[in-house]
């Protein structure tokens, strides 16, 4: 079954759509905001690192009770009311000024939004779908998260910044929300549309005993551990490179951030092909070698991308047969392919890894732990990433960005090494005797 089949069945196409909606304004938004709040001037990169920071702070409290609410509440009513509190941030951010303080506070709101709608999200997957379409179902969420990073990054934004401005902008994110929320609301099979009250309280009074049980049993499982623990590192070293992004527009390919998505579009081409290739891929490989090819290219990308300026300098000075004079490529126009080279290189492994652990979670997980399986993987992605993107924003102010990128990239594969180590002399960690 391919992606345009599984879209067939009612269930998963109203959460797809949902989603796609959903991303397409939050992406959208954040750009925007970041945008706002890093402005044209010096320090990008520490001011990014801020946003950034702000924006993943509130894991720190609601991790834990967010996880506990998605496994017991109707999937459908989270994901709806969460877009329809977004929908009205959005006419918050419209009715009032995009000052500084306005941009950090809705942020942060929003963050907590986000905390109970990805949860809901990836553990709303294996009860629309059967467990043999469970990658198929991952890599068509993911297709559908590439068109909300295309819309929400490369065209809502450049558009209305460089036209009528962001408040016009903020109104059209918020239709997107309010659409999104009916989609989700129509999705019966996610749970009943009446709340159990008591069973919710008795969640919420117990949240951290409720909590244990589901690390403790994906701790079990060292493949699915290990998966979660991958896709967090994953994760943080693209935070990283989210906050490194306007310093290095800037200052290693001499362009402006708001321009910056142009050169980063190509990189969809990673995602598009990565998304294909895991289906014939995990047919072929166990989903945990998957996992980890797809980090370990991840990381090299980064190295290739740390070396931007000696590989834009040895690719402008390429002269083939002598058929250009002095060569085919500026020192710019050089350095942006090679960008562009090995951004698509990192976009494709990260969706090898994205789809990969995520469903090796939906299949070995039980279904009624998943919520808070990917609760702690949110929680651990945002407190992991809080120090790295601080530091970085600092560091490569001080350093610049290439020395960062390879300080990151160290950390990360010695955090991976550790890890795995970790789990596999823990005798109480043990794999399932079945393969992926």
């Amino acid at each position: 079954m391919g992606g345009g089949a599984i879209l067939q069945e009612d269930g998963f196409r109203r959460l797809w759509l949902g989603r796609l909606l959903s991303h397409t304004a939050i992406n959208a938004t954040l750009f925007t905001m970041l945008v706002l709040a890093v402005g044209e001037g010096n320090g990008a990169s520490i001011k990014s690192a801020l946003f950034i920071a702000a924006y993943l702070v509130p894991t720190a409290t609601l991790g834990t009770i967010s996880g506990v609410l998605v496994d017991r509440l109707p999937k459908h009513l989270v994901l709806t009311a969460v877009n329809a509190t977004r929908a009205g941030l959005m006419v918050l951010l419209l009715m009032s000024s995009t000052a500084l303080p306005v941009v950090y506070g809705v942020a942060l709101l929003i963050a907590i939004t986000s905390q109970f709608a990805g949860p809901a999200e990836a553990a709303s997957v294996p009860q629309l779908v059967r467990q043999d379409q469970l990658i198929i179902a991952n890599s068509t969420s993911n297709l559908g998260g590439l068109v909300s990073q295309i819309v929400g990054f490369t065209v809502l934004p450049p558009f209305f910044l460089n036209t009528i401005g962001a408040r016009p902008l903020f109104l059209t994110t918020a239709v997107l929300f309010g659409a999104a929320s009916v989609f989700f609301l129509g999705i019966h099979r996610l749970g009943p549309s009446a709340i159990d009250v008591d069973r919710m309280m008795d969640a919420v009074r117990n949240v951290r005993k409720q909590f244990a049980e589901g690390w403790e049993t994906l701790s079990r499982d060292t493949e699915a551990y290990m998966s979660v623990i991958i896709f967090v590192l994953a994760s943080t070293a693209s935070l990283v490179g989210a906050t490194l992004m306007p310093r290095f527009t800037q200052e290693t390919l001499d362009i402006p951030v708001r321009n910056a998505v142009f050169v980063f579009l190509p990189a969809a081409v990673g995602v598009v092909a990565g998304l294909r290739l895991v289906q014939w891929l995990e047919r072929h490989v166990r989903k945990a070698w998957l996992v980890g090819a797809g980090f370990s290219l991840l990381a090299a990308s980064f190295i290739c991308l740390a070396l931007t300026r000696p590989l834009g300098n040895g690719l402008e000075g390429l002269n083939p047969f002598g058929a250009f004079d002095p060569g085919p490529f500026g020192d710019t126009s050089a350095r942006i392919v090679v960008t562009v080279i090995f951004s698509t290189v990192a976009t494709f492994s990260f969706s090898i890894v994205g789809v990969a652990s995520r469903s090796l979670v939906n299949e070995r997980v039980p279904l009624e732990f998943q919520g808070r399986v990917f609760a702690a993987q949110v929680v651990l992605t945002n407190l992991a990433s809080i120090a790295p993107i601080l530091l970085a924003g600092v560091l490569s102010e001080l350093a610049g960005v290439e020395p960062v990128i390879f300080l990151t990239v160290f950390i990360l594969i010695g955090a991976a090494g550790w890890t795995l180590a970790r789990a596999v002399f823990r005798p109480e960690m043990t794999s399932h005797a079945t393969a992926s």
